[in-house]
C-alpha cells in the first residue's frame, strides 16, 4: 500500500468522520440552508439522470438534488457514506476513491463535484475519472471555493485542510477543465454574510433563530452584494460537457459496487 503524503494525511484527519452537525446546518439550518438552496438551484435545473456525485460527504447536496432522478453518491470515507445512507432518502451510496471510480465507462449522464478538487493532491485525476464515467455529451457540474474571496482566504489560513483553496479561481478551473467542452465558468455568492455569521463552527448560529436578525442580515447582504465585483465572489461554478469523440486509453473499472468500492444501496426511493 503506497504511503500517504502529508497533504493526504491532513485531509484524512479533517474529514475521516461523519459530521452530523454540518449536515443539519446545510440542510435545515435557519438563515444558512436558504443560501444552499440558492447555490444549488441552478444545478438542479441542469441535472439529467442517471447522475453521480463524487465526494458526497454526509449527503447534504443529494438531500436537495436526489429529486432530480436516479442518483449515486460516492465518498472516500465510509463513516460519511453510512451517515448519508441513513439520512438521505433515495440515492445509492458507495465508499470509493474519486481517483478510481467503481463504474464502467459511459455510465452517467451527469457528474456533480462540489468542494472536492481543492482537497485532492492531483485534481486532474478526479476529473479524468469523471470524464471516463460520463456518457459522450454528458455534463459535469462543478463548485469550488474562489481563492480570491477574502473569506475563503481567511479560512485557508485557519483550517489546514482548506489551504489549497487559495489556488482556485475562474482561470484555474478553466485550466483544469481543458479536456472538456466548457459551457460556463462563473462565480456565486457575492457577499456571504449569513454563511459567515450563522456558521456552526465559526459563527453564531443561534442568531439565525431570531427572525429579525435573519431579515436584517439578508437585506445587508443583498445591498452590499451590488458593489462586490464577481471575481471576488465566494464560489466558482462551472458547467462542462464530455467531448463526443472517444477518449484515448480509457480504462474500464468494472461495474458499480465492484472492486474498490463498498456499496450501500437505498432501502427506499428510486431504483
Amino acid at each position: 500500500m503506497p504511503q500517504r503524503s502529508p497533504f493526504d494525511e491532513v485531509q484524512r484527519e479533517y474529514f475521516d468522520l461523519a459530521d452530523e452537525e454540518r449536515f443539519e446546518f446545510l440542510t435545515t439550518g435557519p438563515g444558512f440552508s436558504e443560501t444552499e438552496d440558492a447555490l444549488l438551484a441552478p444545478f438542479a435545473d441542469e441535472i439529467q439522470e442517471p447522475f453521480l456525485e463524487v465526494g458526497c460527504g454526509e449527503g447534504g447536496n443529494l438531500a436537495r438534488l436526489a429529486r432530480c432522478g436516479r442518483c449515486v453518491g460516492v465518498d472516500l470515507f465510509l463513516p460519511k457514506v453510512r451517515f448519508a445512507h441513513a439520512n438521505v432518502n433515495g440515492p445509492s451510496f458507495a465508499a470509493a476513491n474519486g481517483l478510481a471510480l467503481p463504474f464502467r465507462d459511459d455510465t452517467f449522464q451527469t457528474v456533480f463535484i462540489r468542494d472536492v478538487l481543492h482537497h485532492i493532491d492531483e485534481p486532474r485525476g478526479v476529473l479524468r475519472e469523471a470524464e471516463r464515467v460520463l456518457r459522450p455529451g454528458g455534463q459535469l457540474l462543478l463548485i469550488e471555493p474562489n481563492g480570491r474571496n477574502p473569506i475563503v482566504k481567511v479560512q485557508a489560513l485557519v483550517v489546514a485542510a482548506e489551504g489549497k483553496s487559495r489556488e482556485f479561481n475562474t482561470e484555474h478551473i478553466r485550466e483544469l477543465l481543458s479536456d472538456f467542452e466548457v459551457d460556463e465558468v462563473a462565480t456565486a455568492h457575492p457577499f456571504p454574510l449569513r454563511r459567515v455569521c450563522f456558521h456552526y463552527r465559526f459563527g453564531y448560529p443561534r442568531l439565525a433563530e431570531i427572525s429579525w436578525t435573519r431579515n436584517l442580515l439578508t437585506r445587508v447582504e443583498l445591498f452590499v452584494s451590488r458593489f462586490v465585483p464577481p471575481r471576488y465572489w465566494e464560489h466558482v461554478t462551472a458547467k462542462a460537457r464530455k467531448r463526443s469523440a472517444p477518449r484515448r486509453n480509457a480504462g474500464n473499472a468494472g461495474s458499480a459496487g465492484g472492486a474498490g468500492a463498498r456499496a450501500i444501496t437505498p432501502s427506499h426511493g428510486p431504483s
